[in-house]
């Protein structure tokens, strides 16, 4: 069977290093669901002082599973492993990541409690192999709790066309002003336009910022070409006043971890709260309603603050199915001494049985 390593990202916060290689562990597995062979004996493998992830498969790869292996967060290089002359050689194999938009844009706008870009990615990767749909799909992405877009930028660079809402003005602002000036910057075509939606009172007015863009002046005159981030200043709970029923094939948010950052609940017209399970209870009806059937949402939080078996109670009462058979428990990791993060995996009933 041939033996397959992959050199792991070096970019791991090295607080929860030996963390990262379960939660690895985890995104590949569920990759595999997607192979048409059979892998065995995954593992971590050392060679000459270097930690690999390794594991046999049933033949050679093909190219679709190299393209697919290549998007895992966590995935720096891939090799064969073989033996030549007596010894242990590393073949290496390209990688694949048609990118729409660069790597970077993650990681240019700086702020202080943003989450790293490499764990956002695996949330996607993870939303992703979990639903119904695939790469190749047409994938329309929301994060119903934006901040400052982090999500929203790995999004675009899949090709997706992502969409965000988020309560903090400033957050939007910033956003807004980064991204058009990336794309000015990159030298990408595109048009941007803000429009407001009213409410019945001034404080539920909310306000979509808008962009189109594509890689050429050439392909943006062919609309299926061009790519669209939408980011709405306004309040998660009326996510289906913003956006159509059934409109997203992916959902994916970090919730307010109680530290420094949230989003405002229903029954908090003033205030700004940091409990994500209000937030829950009153935005999880809206956000049922706009994801598409098949579709998955996954949320991160801090376990500190708020139980898992709390959101599951939330997720469950409003018609999602929670995920919760290996691998999916293979996430959860102490990133400081205040916040312990995991991620809980819910999909709407569809497509496939």
């Amino acid at each position: 069977m041939p033996t397959y390593n992959i050199l792991l990202h070096p970019g791991y916060n090295r607080v929860y290093y030996d963390q990262s290689l379960v939660m690895s562990m985890a995104e590949l597995k569920l990759a595999f669901k997607r192979f048409e062979g059979t892998s065995d004996n995954l593992k971590l493998s050392t060679l000459a002082g270097i930690n690999y992830l390794s594991f046999q498969y049933n033949k050679h790869l093909s190219d679709e599973e190299i393209n697919l292996i290549s998007q895992l967060s966590f995935v720096y290089a891939i090799f064969e492993l073989l033996e030549r002359g007596g010894e242990l050689v590393l073949v290496p194999i390209a990688k694949n990541q048609a990118l729409f938009v660069h790597s970077k844009i993650s990681s240019l706008l700086k702020y202080s409690g943003k989450t790293n870009e490499i764990f956002t990615k695996m949330m996607i990767n993870v939303a992703l192999l979990s639903s119904d749909f695939s790469f190749q799909d047409q994938i329309q992405f929301l994060d119903p709790i934006a901040g400052k877009g982090t999500s929203l930028f790995e999004g675009c660079t899949y090709g997706f066309d992502v969409s965000g809402i988020e309560i903090e003005s400033k957050s939007v602002h910033e956003s807004s002003i980064f991204f058009k000036k990336f794309l000015e910057q990159e030298k990408y075509k595109h048009q941007y336009q803000k429009r407001s939606y009213g409410g019945k009172k001034h404080a539920d007015g909310a306000v979509m910022h808008e962009f189109e863009y594509s890689l050429s002046k050439d392909e943006f005159k062919t609309e299926t070409a061009r790519k669209k981030l939408n980011l709405v200043l306004g309040n998660s709970v009326e996510a289906n006043r913003f956006f159509k029923k059934n409109s997203f094939h992916l959902m994916v948010g970090d919730l307010p971890y109680g530290i420094a950052h949230g989003n405002q609940a229903k029954n908090k017209q003033s205030n700004i709260t940091r409990n994500p399970l209000e937030l829950l209870k009153a935005a999880m009806p809206a956000w049922y309603d706009v994801l598409k059937k098949g579709g998955v949402l996954v949320l991160a939080w801090n376990k500190f603050v708020l139980p898992k078996e709390a959101i599951v109670d939330v997720l469950k009462d409003n018609g999602f199915q929670v995920l919760a058979d290996e691998p999916y428990n293979d996430f959860e990791h102490k990133v400081d001494m205040s916040i312990k993060r995991d991620i809980v995996v819910a999909k709407k009933a569809g497509l496939i049985a």
